[in-house]
């Protein structure tokens, strides 16, 4: 639990390189949290991003693994016979947006 913690911690310390280092701008990230410019670096400076923030910034920074996650997860849904026919697919999608 305690090696949790502190790789936790180690990963908050390290998101003001993280942000600086990716693809997106830093109006980006605050757009997306809802923060605006000071509440946002002061946040950064202090560590202090709420553990949604954190996990939302994460996705943000790990796309890729996002995906990959999802992926693995639908093979499972497969596996498990979680599967549904496409044709009943479509005709629930026309009763939910009425076509």
């Amino acid at each position: 639990m305690i090696e949790i913690v502190q790789n936790y911690e180690n990963y908050i310390n390290s998101l003001p390189e993280l942000i600086n280092k990716s693809f997106y701008k830093t109006e980006f990230f605050m757009q997306k949290l809802g923060l605006k410019h000071a509440t946002f670096y002061r946040k950064l400076k202090s560590n202090s991003f709420t553990h949604q923030e954190v996990k939302l910034i994460t996705n943000l920074l790990f796309p890729e693994e996002i995906l990959i996650q999802q992926l693995q997860r639908g093979e499972e849904d497969i596996k498990a016979g979680k599967t549904i026919d496409f044709e009943d697919f479509k005709n629930e999608l026309r009763a939910k947006y009425n076509f």
